[in-house]
């Protein structure tokens, strides 16, 4: 049981860390895939090790996929008519 604290602990102060997108993408898939990982192995094997060993492999994968997420941000973009009025639109990227 400490150990799955101190794990919890450690994914915690990690997601708290000021980093890049990126980054922040691929722990975000971390503590998703660890969470999803453990219950599903402990539910599987009835055990913590299998809790545990769900938890790592769901954190390797959510991390590999997370990093992997493309970011979508808003690009201004301005035009004039035909009339000369100034138009603006969001284009998603």
């Amino acid at each position: 049981m400490r150990k799955a604290i101190l794990a919890a602990a450690c994914l915690a102060a990690f997601a708290a860390m000021p980093m890049n997108a990126n980054a922040q993408d691929a722990v975000g898939g971390a503590i998703v895939g660890a969470g999803a990982g453990a219950v599903i192995g402990g539910a599987a094997t009835g055990r913590p090790e299998g809790a545990a060993v769900g938890a790592a492999i769901g954190a390797t994968t959510g991390a590999a996929i997370g990093a992997q997420a493309e970011p979508r941000y808003r690009e201004r973009v301005c035009f004039e008519d035909d009339w000369g009025h100034r138009r603006c639109r969001y284009r998603y990227r």
